[in-house]
């Protein structure tokens, strides 16, 4: 796995000597750089306020105390340094202490090398995740309480969940007294030429998903019993995928109708914007989360089990075997050390979350089209199977990042075309001028794209895993190689009639900022 240009740095924390001295070599041994060790709180934070680590791994019992914990608040809330855990047997009560300062993992004792290398390394991830999005929530609540419009926002049931302090002035509610009530109870509104009561703004945009305007002689009337002209426009807000996460109100002076509304408009669009980024950044955390502890648990028990076996079995036995023995088992060891790699490599990548820097070359497609495929097809077990391949383009893409795209969409047309007497796979190319598209065709049982609308979303299944195992990864890891390269991946399917994936490339290195970057550090 390719290594990063620094190492992530370690304070330890462990009051047991030789339980912190063996967690040192292992940090060490592990890649990480270890910045100092302290066996009490105090020691911690000095170290921690002189040293600034990226992580700590601290235990939470301390001299038979849960000092640790406190030591580890102030980490987090005055040094901003995520924190690890390390526990053993812990009460509850120490626990629930725990978790209010919101660590950034946690260890079980005994660990092993692997569970300590995905916590640390998802650590700072995670923390700088937590720390972006409170910078929004932050940002977010200054200015809806500087400007001078009234803003009521809700929940899906159109319940009070904010109001700023200009919409407090305007209704004569203060949020306290607000949170949790009908839009309707706080916000009574009628029409002043007729008396009637007007239908609560926030409930009418969440039931018709639609920007919600009131009449120019409309009136608020407030907590004290009087009466104000107001401008009003509601509007459901929503997140990238179309769900509605709420509705928000705004209220204006009626004096300046025409320039109020340019302002209700962008402020409407802005909190739109920052709810969606909000919750983009979650569902980020989430996937990074999820996919650290299926590779940590699922994949890394049998690769041990399969390498540790394979180098038992090349020991005491080798001798005993044939030459074509003895290369299928160097074949079995290889293959294992290639998937322990692609595991790592997987790891790096959604740590990284599309920063780490791209290395475009001229990649001669074909060869390793055919390069590919003959790996896959010599892993035991493995059907027979034909690969069509002609003329292919040469494309402009970093050819690690090409290799794993190409493993997972040959490794699925091979998976998906195993029921077939013989798989067959075809690959060919579209040549363009600025870009290349290429396809991977198979003829497997295929798919109903209209149920599969999710296709390149991780963990997404749509056979039964007792037909084709899998953990719904691979296309999803397609998707984001594609994307990191300025290119689109798309699918075409019918049940039965196999599948095809598209994916378009650059064609040339001035395609791609990243392409340009490297050409001029070269000059």
């Amino acid at each position: 796995m390719e290594q990063s240009s620094s190492k992530t740095r370690v304070l330890v924390v462990e009051d047991e000597i030789v339980v912190s001295e063996d967690l040192q070599q292992r940090l060490v041994s592990l890649g990480f750089e270890v910045t100092g060790a302290a066996d009490t709180a105090a020691d911690a934070i000095r170290l921690a306020a002189s040293m600034r680590p990226d992580v700590a791994l601290m235990d939470i019992m301390l001299h038979g105390r849960p000092a640790g914990i406190e030591a580890a608040a102030h980490l987090r809330n005055e040094l901003d340094i995520p924190v690890i855990y390390l526990t053993a047997h812990s009460d509850s009560g120490t626990l629930q202490r725990a978790k209010r300062t919101d660590p950034a993992g946690y260890i079980i004792k005994p660990f092993d090398d692997a569970q300590l290398r995905v916590a640390i390394e998802l650590a700072p991830v995670r923390h700088s995740m937590e720390r972006k999005a409170r910078q929004v929530a932050r940002w977010m609540t200054a200015t809806l309480t500087s400007i001078g419009d009234a803003v009521i926002a809700t929940n899906t049931q159109a319940e009070i969940l904010l109001l700023n302090p200009a919409a407090e002035k305007l209704t004569g509610w203060t949020q306290a007294e607000a949170a949790g009530r009908p839009c309707g109870e706080v916000l009574r509104l009628l029409n002043r030429s007729t008396g009637q009561p007007l239908e609560d703004p926030a409930a009418s945009a969440l039931q018709h998903g639609l920007v919600v305007r009131l009449e120019p002689d409309t009136v608020l009337i407030t907590r004290e019993g009087d009466q104000r002209y107001v401008d009003d426009s509601a509007s459901p807000i929503a997140d990238e995928a179309g769900n509605i996460l709420g509705a928000v109100v705004v209220l204006t002076d009626a004096t300046n109708r025409a320039a109020e509304q340019d302002r209700t408009q962008a402020l409407t669009r802005q909190l739109s914007e920052l709810l969606a980024d909000n919750e983009k950044r979650q569902a980020q955390g989430a996937e990074l989360e999820a996919f650290a502890a299926a590779v940590s648990h699922d994949l890394r028990t049998p690769l041990n089990a399969i390498l540790g076996f394979s180098e038992l079995l090349g020991t005491k036995y080798r001798e005993r075997l044939d030459v074509k023995g003895q290369l299928f088992l160097d074949q079995v060891r290889a293959s294992t050390l290639e998937m322990r790699r692609m595991v790592e490599d997987y790891l790096s990548f959604l740590k990284s979350n599309r920063e780490l820097p791209l290395r475009p070359a001229e990649i001669d497609l074909k060869g390793l089209v055919h390069a590919v495929f003959a790996d896959l097809a010599s892993m035991p077990g493995q059907k027979p199977a034909r690969l069509v391949c002609d003329t292919m383009p040469r494309v402009w893409a970093d050819e690690s990042l090409l290799r794993q795209l190409l493993v997972n969409l040959l490794g699925n047309a091979l998976k998906y075309s195993s029921q077939r007497g013989l798989s067959l796979v075809e690959v060919g190319a579209i040549p363009g001028k600025e870009s290349h598209a290429f396809f991977v065709r198979d003829n497997g049982v295929g798919l109903n794209l209209a149920n599969a609308t999710k296709l390149f979303e991780p963990f997404q299944r749509f056979h039964k895993a007792a037909e084709f195992p899998g953990t719904g990864v691979g296309l999803a890891i397609v998707k984001r190689i594609v994307e990191r390269h300025g290119g689109r991946v798309w699918a075409e399917s019918e049940p039965g009639e196999g599948a095809t994936f598209f994916v378009e490339l650059p064609a040339q290195a001035t395609r791609h900022p990243a392409s340009a970057e490297l050409a001029d550090r070269a000059r």
